[in-house]
């Protein structure tokens, strides 16, 4: 099989499906009988996959075709036998092709409990990466013997396997190597890790922007590229935000603290931090604009700064009421109205590290900084 996959999404399968099946045509498979039976997986793959039809387990498990390309066409056609392989490798994995043309998306690793819990490991396509029992990248070569996990993401699933005196927990089950599909799970040690896909499940319905949402996004973006940009996003809104935060390579917290923090990972307040390289912005922008999704901060601090920071303002002291009140700051329609009355000492205590906070009012992105009325 090739170093760099070619089919990484459905539309790539049938794309290489049918040019293969031309190749084999060609080749005159009446004459041989291994070209024979080439055709006939071949077809088959046709038939299961037609129409976007996905393949039972049953089905996936029929096929052969990477034993035959290396025995039978490695040597005298390399580049036939590679399609052969990738063919059969991607078919079994079926399921986790997503729809639509190939894109190159990167693995991630997410780090799910310990002080480290939220922490992620970006695997970029056929590149190892050593990892630490405490789901830490391991630096260089391990030392004689240190447990750790070899991974490598290969643009479909990400392989991983246990180096030195431990096995890994995938599934549930022990074990020694294994793969990891997007939002599945790993137990290396005592750490738990989830896996995911980057950008891996599209929005339910077409997502059609707005010229409000454009000018939003036109606003944002030179903060964006500045890699000065972060929002404080709302999981209780929609459960579609969560899945933005987990399948990008954004760096991203809940704003809640401990195991009693960990209760309400499906409703809190999240802290992103919008990576340059990363498509996360525009998502958020044009699906959530218009559903208080959150606010965007400008900040040249760092993200445990900024997440310090915000922490403050989550519970208020409020006249008449005996212990603090929780401050729903991230939600525009909550902030909105706040920064309307907000007091001098007030804004120059929520901008602290903060440059400036864009939040949505009136189908437009109005700006709080320290010069505004």
């Amino acid at each position: 099989m090739p170093d760099t996959m070619r089919i990484l999404s459905r539309d790539a399968f049938a794309e290489v499906l049918a040019e293969t099946r031309a190749d084999t045509d060609r080749l005159g498979p009446a004459s041989l009988p291994q070209l024979r039976v080439v055709a006939a997986q071949l077809a088959f793959m046709a038939e299961a996959t037609h129409r976007g039809r996905v393949p039972s387990p049953a089905e996936r498990a029929r096929t052969s075709l990477g034993p035959i390309a290396v025995r039978e066409f490695e040597t005298t056609d390399p580049d036939y036998a590679d399609r052969l392989e990738e063919l059969d490798y991607t078919f079994q994995r079926y399921p986790q092709l997503p729809p639509g043309p190939p894109i190159r998306r990167r693995g991630i690793l997410q780090v799910w409990s310990g002080p480290g819990a939220f922490t992620k490991i970006i695997l970029d396509p056929c590149t190892p990466q050593r990892l630490t029992t405490d789901g830490a990248a391991l630096p260089g070569e391990p030392a004689p013997g240190q447990p750790h996990v070899h991974v490598v993401w290969d643009g479909v699933s990400t392989h991983v396997q246990a180096r030195g005196a431990h096995r890994l927990t995938i599934a549930g089950q022990p074990a020694w190597y294994g793969e990891l599909t997007s939002n599945s799970w790993m137990t290396a040690g005592t750490t738990t890790l989830r896996s995911f896909v980057e950008d891996y499940t599209p929005p339910r319905a077409p997502v059609v922007p707005t010229p409000a949402s454009d000018a939003a996004l036109a606003a944002l973006t030179p903060h964006h590229q500045a890699g000065h940009l972060y929002a404080v996003l709302d999981a209780a809104r929609t459960m579609r935000v969560l899945q933005l935060l987990n399948e990008s390579v954004d760096p991203h917290a809940s704003l809640y603290d401990g195991e009693a923090g960990r209760a309400f990972d499906d409703v809190a307040p999240y802290l992103v931090h919008l990576r340059r390289d990363s498509q996360l912005l525009a998502r958020l922008v044009h699906e959530g604009w218009g559903d208080a999704w959150g606010l965007w901060l400008v900040s040249r601090a760092d993200f445990t700064a900024v997440r310090r920071h915000l922490r403050q303002f989550l519970r208020v002291e409020a006249a008449g009421h005996a212990r603090p009140l929780y401050f729903r700051f991230y939600d525009p329609r909550v902030f909105t109205p706040f920064a309307e009355v907000v007091s001098p000492e007030q804004r120059a205590a929520l901008l602290h590290n903060v440059d400036a906070i864009l939040h949505e009012e009136k189908d437009q992105l109005r700006r709080f900084d320290p010069l505004a009325d």
